[in-house]
């Protein structure tokens, strides 16, 4: 597996670097620890030659910087995980489309990245880094945030909230779950939110016939109800020692995520989403990157390219049919 993180001068990318110490990892793991710095050459051309020459200083400063900082942390990572491989590399031009592009051209199934969690409009209307990763990730994403609303790091995670939205990609995360190892204390609550803003045929019918309109939406409640009853079972049967809750809710799908991730006091939020996906809407943009951007909390975005690298057989359940 192949783990690109993005390494910065804050304490975000070391929280980064620490969540990832924390955890334990195939000894075929391949970490890629990268910084980006500015192309200041561009920027030189128009410009006077004293000031492309100051600006040549600056760039051989701040790589000089981005070596040391790569140097320590890969020394941290290799004494804290000694069975994998970590290199790191300098990469030139704006961050985000560096890391896109660096991470599509080196095949990593995963990004890590640290973030300072704020709720700004701002940021995210004009885009972060973060965020401008987010809507073009070729692969799965963690988002790390230093503390929570709980004051908690990555490893001291207690709550997990899984969003479920019927698709492939949402099971995808679900699997992510199911194959990822968990500490006893752990607990689960899977959500899965009907849009009625995606609800076009009971919204057409609501103006006309109020009351197929309800039947309509009772019937698709019900039915995504049966699905999370068997992927709460699933994940029951794998992590026995673990409580694990489903609950179906019915709205504005990034809202509600947000509003029972602050009531469940959620340490980390797993959610599936495709790269094509993550551009919907230009103005509100995804589910995902609205989650990813607004939580307070860590957040997982899962790609099938990371679960389709796992066991199949580890999570077998076979109390469980697929006809059940």
């Amino acid at each position: 597996m192949n783990v690109l993180v993005a390494i910065d001068d804050s304490s975000y990318s070391d929280a980064a670097v620490a969540s990832i110490a924390a955890r334990q990892w195939p000894a075929d793991t391949k970490f890629l620890l990268y910084s980006v710095v500015p192309d200041y050459d561009k920027l030189g051309m128009l410009l006077s030659a004293a000031s492309t020459q100051k600006l040549r200083f600056l760039e051989e400063e701040q790589e000089r910087e981005a070596i040391f900082k790569l140097l320590t942390r890969c020394a941290e990572l290799r004494r804290a995980l000694p069975e994998v491989t970590v290199t790191f590399a300098v990469g030139y031009g704006h961050p985000a489309e560096e890391i896109i592009d660096t991470a599509i051209s080196w095949g990593a199934q995963l990004i890590v990245m640290g973030s300072h969690g704020r709720r700004n409009v701002q940021l995210y209307a004009f885009g972060s880094v973060t965020a401008q990763v987010i809507e073009k990730i070729p692969c799965s994403l963690e988002i790390i945030r230093v503390f929570n609303q709980t004051g908690k790091s990555w490893q001291d995670q207690r709550r997990v909230l899984i969003c479920f939205d019927g698709s492939d990609n949402s099971r995808a995360a679900l699997d992510w779950v199911a194959h990822s190892t968990w500490s006893a204390h752990q607990e689960f609550a899977i959500v899965s939110v009907l849009d009625e803003v995606d609800d076009d045929k009971i919204g057409c019918l609501q103006m006309f016939h109020q009351r197929k309109a309800t039947q309509l939406k009772n019937a698709a409640l019900a039915a995504r109800q049966d699905e999370l009853d068997w992927h709460v079972e699933r994940l029951r049967l794998i992590l026995p020692g673990n409580p694990v809750v489903g609950q179906v809710l019915y709205g504005y799908a990034a809202d509600l995520i947000l509003e029972l991730a602050e009531n469940f006091s959620a340490d980390l939020i797993v959610i599936g989403a495709h790269g094509k996906q993550m551009q919907v809407d230009a103005s509100t943009g995804s589910v995902a990157k609205r989650v990813a951007c607004f939580s307070r909390c860590c957040v997982k975005i899962v790609l099938a390219d990371e679960t389709s690298l796992f066991d199949d057989s580890v999570i077998s359940c076979p109390l469980i049919s697929d006809s059940a």
